[in-house]
C-alpha cells in the first residue's frame, strides 16, 4: 500500500476548470426545471426547500441518489418515486380538473 500524493493547487484548479461547464449547464437546467409551473417543477422546488442533503432524501425515499440529483436538474422519475418524494417533502399530489 502506498500513500497517495496530495493533489497540487494546479491539479485541483485544472479539475475544476474541466468540470465547470458541466456544472454551470446543470445549474441552468435545474433552475429552468424548478421554475416550471408543473407538478415536477413544484416538487423540485419543494425538495430543494427541504434543505436536506440529497443523500438523506435519497435514503428516506429509496430514490437512488443519482436519480434524485438528475430529477432536481430537470430529469424525470417514475410515478412511485414522485409519490415518495412528495411524502418526504410534505406535499400532496392531487388531481385538479378533469382529463378527457
Amino acid at each position: 500500500m502506498t500513500a497517495q500524493k496530495p493533489a497540487s493547487d494546479f491539479d485541483i484548479e485544472a479539475a475544476i476548470r474541466a468540470e465547470l461547464p458541466w456544472l454551470l449547464e446543470r445549474a441552468r437546467t435545474r433552475d429552468a426545471a424548478a421554475s416550471e409551473d408543473t407538478v415536477s417543477g413544484r416538487l423540485q422546488r419543494a425538495v430543494t426547500t427541504m434543505r436536506q442533503p440529497y443523500e438523506k432524501v435519497s435514503r428516506a425515499t429509496a430514490v437512488p441518489f443519482q436519480d434524485l440529483a438528475d430529477f432536481i436538474a430537470g430529469g424525470q422519475l417514475p410515478s412511485d418515486a414522485l409519490d415518495r418524494l412528495a411524502t418526504a417533502a410534505h406535499c400532496e399530489l392531487v388531481a385538479c380538473g378533469s382529463v378527457t
